[in-house]
């Protein structure tokens, strides 16, 4: 039994200091684990905070939004549109699509497209629908727009083919543009001006044609009649120009001598 102790003695020595030896180094190992934790939970609440300042402060939002191709639409009324407030909408919440949707809602406003810049910076750029017809008269100029939107001001470009209006309400000129818009681009470039001919205010209209003719007829006829424009002077007697009245029919009375 002594010679076993004495064998066992020198192994269980062994075996102690061999894991005395390796408790330094597994503290070593458990004290950088513990530091790698450590950092990593730093660099999670830095993080953080960093986007917690980033949607408070003003990088977040959107810094500048421009506007490009209104001639007659004002900026500020696409702007508004748009939902969009400088400073104040932020960045992530511009839906390019929605954006647009909006912008093309607006009366007068044919298409648009956007672009994002740098920092958060759009740039819109819409394309106006055509000007028709220009009113000059009280309570003052107003432009008409394909889609028969009436604008308050001054025409900004030179209207060729379009018609000048003159003598009319604003509620009479509503009930002309809801037909004027009906009428064929070729037809409409053969009107020089359309006058309100009825001081009553029920529809009655004077058309000076670019040929030469005089067109006498109701708002209501408007469209309709004057479609058939070209079809109707081709009746007519060759060279000569005159006054057409279309009331339930077609009457022509020629000029008396020069007009």
């Amino acid at each position: 039994m002594r010679e076993r102790r004495a064998v066992g003695r020198p192994q269980e020595d062994k075996n102690v200091r061999s894991l005395e030896d390796k408790i330094p180094y597994i503290r070593e190992q458990r004290r950088k684990k513990a530091n790698r934790r450590l950092i990593y939970v730093l660099i999670l609440i830095g993080l953080l905070v960093g986007v917690v300042f980033y949607l408070q402060s003003s990088y977040s939002r959107v810094a500048q939004f421009e506007v490009d191709g209104n001639v007659n639409v004002k900026s500020s009324d696409i702007l508004q549109a748009s939902g969009i407030k400088v400073k104040e909408t932020h960045a992530f919440n511009v839906s390019e699509e929605d954006v647009l949707e909006r912008i093309e809602k607006v009366p007068g406003i044919q298409e648009a497209t956007m672009q994002k810049q740098f920092l958060h910076q759009y740039r819109v750029t819409v394309t106006e629908e055509k000007e028709i017809a220009y009113a000059k008269d009280k309570p003052g100029d107003r432009i008409v727009l394909a889609d028969g939107t009436i604008i308050p001001g001054k025409s900004k470009e030179e209207l060729f083919d379009a018609p000048i209006l003159t003598g009319f309400t604003d509620q009479s000129l509503n009930r002309l543009t809801k037909e004027l818009v009906k009428i064929e681009p070729k037809v409409r470039s053969r009107i020089s001006e359309i006058v309100a001919n009825d001081k009553t205010d029920k529809g009655g209209l004077k058309l000076f044609m670019t040929d030469g003719n005089t067109v006498l007829l109701s708002t209501s006829a408007f469209s309709n009649s004057l479609n058939e424009y070209v079809k109707v002077i081709s009746a007519l007697p060759k060279g000569k120009t005159g006054t057409i009245t279309i009331d339930g029919g077609i009457y022509f009375k020629p000029y008396k001598g020069k007009k």
